[in-house]
């Protein structure tokens, strides 16, 4: 599949009604992260940014939001950051229409996480939620995110390490991002120059929560007859493969860069 026809079948994705149903007014894209009283899947992406965001002691400077999707990852950032201090990347021009109108002010550009065409020691702080493993590949985007931050600055992401290509086929994840285990993610970090703060398995409270509410919102749709039995059926079964799976981990990373010492 070359660029142009990966871009156009995730946009058609994230763009879909049906998708941005299930994720309310925001246009957030990602799993959240659930606690016990979370009602549905707005809050808990709110719940997933202030988990995150939690890593930076010190909200200060500028920060690159990789892969940001419609915007609402970007836009949560200005809870802490003024706009002239917030950029953006995606390598969907469609989706950057939309990051636009929901963070405005901001500094959102098309690009490459790979290929970052910012300079050496440019910011104090990176954001990447559920978007690495989408990358060609996520060594490459940690290397740029070693090579574009100043020297103390963070690197925060939620991830996910997929050990095969079974549930989501090669064109969400590609082979060359599967992870055998957390040992071997954690060694890409040391790869890229990065010192590795923490690594925070939260697959129950993100990853297996989030099904778990997309079962139940699949039956309010079947009851008020937004969807037919076959629909929910199909659905519910490719959920449950998801729950029951112990190939996937849903991660919580912080990272550093290095200062050094002269």
């Amino acid at each position: 599949m070359d660029k142009s026809e990966y871009i156009n079948q995730f946009d058609n994705l994230i763009l879909n009604p049906g998708t941005r149903k299930i994720f309310g007014q925001e246009e957030f894209f990602n799993v959240g992260y659930w606690f016990s009283d979370t009602q549905n899947q707005q809050s808990a992406c709110f719940n997933l940014m202030e988990k995150l965001l939690g890593f930076i002691e010190e909200k200060k400077g500028n920060i690159l939001d990789v892969g940001c999707g419609l915007g609402a990852t970007t836009s949560y950032l200005l809870k802490y950051y003024s706009p002239a201090d917030v950029f953006g990347i995606n390598i969907s021009a469609k989706q950057l229409e939309r990051s636009t109108a929901n963070a405005p002010g901001c500094n959102l550009i098309c690009m490459d996480a790979v290929q970052m065409e910012f300079e050496d020691n440019f910011f104090d702080n990176i954001i990447c939620v559920e978007a690495a493993f989408y990358f060609d590949t996520r060594e490459k985007f940690l290397k740029e995110a070693a090579r574009v931050l100043k020297p103390g600055g963070n690197l925060i992401l939620s991830d996910i390490i997929f050990k095969n290509i079974k549930y989501f086929g090669d064109w969400i994840v590609t082979p060359k991002n599967i992870v055998k285990d957390i040992d071997e993610y954690k060694n890409f970090y040391q790869e890229a120059g990065l010192q590795l703060l923490e690594v925070v398995n939260v697959t129950e409270d993100c990853w297996k929560n989030h099904y778990r509410y997309l079962k139940s919102w699949l039956l309010k749709e079947l009851e008020t007859g937004d969807i037919d039995e076959e629909a929910y059926q199909l659905n519910v079964g490719a959920i449950d493969g998801l729950l029951n799976t112990s190939s996937i981990d849903y991660l919580l990373v912080s990272a550093k860069k290095p200062v050094k010492v002269i």
